[in-house]
């Protein structure tokens, strides 16, 4: 339903969460190709949401953040 909406959406898919403080450095893969499994702290995921806001490169795609 998300994705028919005429909404601007953005999925994010983190991998596996952890405690870790915000590195900046993670890797946002947007082709299914290369999603893989990996771990990313809340914070650098905060981070990554916290951009999209101003930022309109991901609307309507589900991009998988990990490092």
């Amino acid at each position: 339903m998300i994705k028919n909406s005429a909404l601007d959406w953005t999925i994010v898919r983190p991998g596996v969460l952890t405690n870790g403080s915000r590195t900046g450095r993670y890797k946002i893969l947007k082709e299914p190709s290369q999603w893989r499994n990996g771990t990313i702290s809340r914070a650098d995921v905060a981070d990554f949401l916290v951009q999209q806001i101003e930022s309109r490169i991901y609307v309507r795609q589900t991009p998988v953040l990990v490092y």
